[in-house]
C-alpha cells in the first residue's frame, strides 16, 4: 500500500487527474487499498428489529467505543443513540453522525442529543419516506409542534425560496424546564436513494449554505469556547452523512493549504465510523464534488 503522503494532491493536480481518461479506474483501485487497510478498534454492538412490510428482520448495529455518543444519565438501553463524533480540518468533534431517527425512543434520544450537545444545525440527507414507517421527527407544517419525552418540538419557520433542492426549517425546541435551542434544519431534498448520486453542484450549495448557517450559529456560547458541533444523519449513518463530511474537511484543506488527501481522510474516517463509505461510487462522488468545487466554486 502506497503512503498516504504520495496521494496528496494540489487542488489543480485534483483536476488534472480527475480530467484523465482513467480516472475511473484509479478513483475505484483507491477505493479498493482502502477497503483492504484493517480497521481497529473496540466496537460496541446492537441488535434491532426493522420492519419490513408485514415481518421484522432482525439486524445489528456496530459502532467505536472510543467516540460514541453518550446521552447524560445514561443507565439504560433506553438512552443508546447510533452516533459518533467526528473530527473537522482543526475542529475537534465538529460533527455527529447518526442514522435518522425513526421511532419515538429514537426520536426522544435524537433530540435530547440535539439538546444536550446545543448543536444549532441539523443536516438530513434522506427523506423522511424512506424510513420504515415513514416517521419525521419534526412537524412539516409551520407553527406546529410535535412532543417527545420532555421536550417539544415546534416548527417555527419554513423557509420555502432559498433553494430548489433543500429546504431549511427553523425550530425551536423547549425542555419543559424552560431550556430553549433555536436549530436550523437542512432538508437535502436531491438525494432519494444511495444508488442515485445528485447533482455536485446541488450538494456544494447545500454544503455552503450549512456552512454559513454554521459560522453564524453559537454566539451565545462562543464566548465559553464551546463550537457546537453540526449534526449530520442518513438513512444508515454511513454513506451519504460521511460524504457530507468528507466533503466539507477536504474544502477546508484546500482552502488553507491548496491540498487535500481523500485516501488519507477517509482512512481516518473508517476508523471512527464503522463500515462507513464502502461504496466506490461515493468515494468517486467526493472527487467529482472536489473537481466541481475547484473548477466552478473557485473561479466566481
Amino acid at each position: 500500500m502506497g503512503s498516504c503522503n504520495s496521494k496528496t494532491l494540489t487542488r489543480s493536480g485534483l483536476i488534472k487527474l480527475v480530467d484523465k481518461r482513467n480516472a475511473v479506474k484509479f478513483i475505484c483501485d483507491e477505493h479498493r487499498e482502502i477497503m483492504d487497510i484493517k480497521v481497529e478498534g473496540t466496537f460496541c454492538a446492537r441488535s434491532f428489529a426493522e420492519n419490513l412490510e408485514n415481518s421484522q428482520l432482525e439486524k445489528e448495529e456496530t459502532w467505536f467505543k472510543h467516540n460514541r455518543v453518550i446521552l447524560s444519565e445514561e443507565t439504560s438501553s433506553s438512552n443508546y443513540i447510533n452516533a459518533s463524533y467526528i473530527d473537522g480540518f482543526k475542529r475537534p468533534r465538529a460533527y455527529i453522525v447518526t442514522r435518522t431517527p425513526d421511532s419515538q425512543k429514537t426520536i426522544c434520544n435524537f433530540w435530547k442529543m440535539i439538546l444536550e450537545h446545543q448543536t444549532e444545525i441539523i443536516v438530513m440527507l434522506n427523506k423522511s419516506e424512506e424510513n420504515g414507517d415513514g416517521i419525521s421527527y419534526w412537524n412539516p407544517e409551520e407553527g406546529s409542534s410535535l412532543q417527545y419525552g420532555k421536550l417539544t418540538i415546534k416548527t417555527f419557520k419554513i423557509h420555502e425560496n432559498y433553494h430548489p433542492s433543500f429546504q431549511i426549517t427553523s425550530l425551536l425546541v423547549t425542555h419543559e424546564d424552560g431550556k430553549m435551542l433555536y436549530v436550523s434544519h437542512f432538508l437535502f431534498k436531491n438525494w432519494q436513494r444511495d444508488d442515485i448520486l445528485p447533482s455536485e453542484r446541488d450538494f456544494l450549495d447545500l454544503l455552503f449554505m450549512a456552512r454559513l448557517y454554521d459560522r453564524s450559529a453559537g454566539t451565545s456560547i462562543a464566548l465559553s469556547g464551546y463550537k457546537s458541533p453540526i449534526v449530520v444523519h442518513c438513512s444508515d449513518g454511513l454513506q451519504r452523512s460521511m460524504v457530507f463530511c468528507v466533503v466539507d474537511i477536504s474544502i477546508s484543506r484546500i482552502l488553507k493549504l491548496d491540498k487535500v488527501n481523500l485516501f488519507s481522510i477517509v482512512s481516518k474516517l473508517r476508523q471512527d465510523r464503522y463500515n462507513c463509505l464502502y461504496d466506490p461510487n461515493d468515494y468517486g462522488f467526493c472527487y467529482l464534488a472536489l473537481y466541481c468545487y475547484s473548477t466552478y466554486y473557485m473561479q466566481e
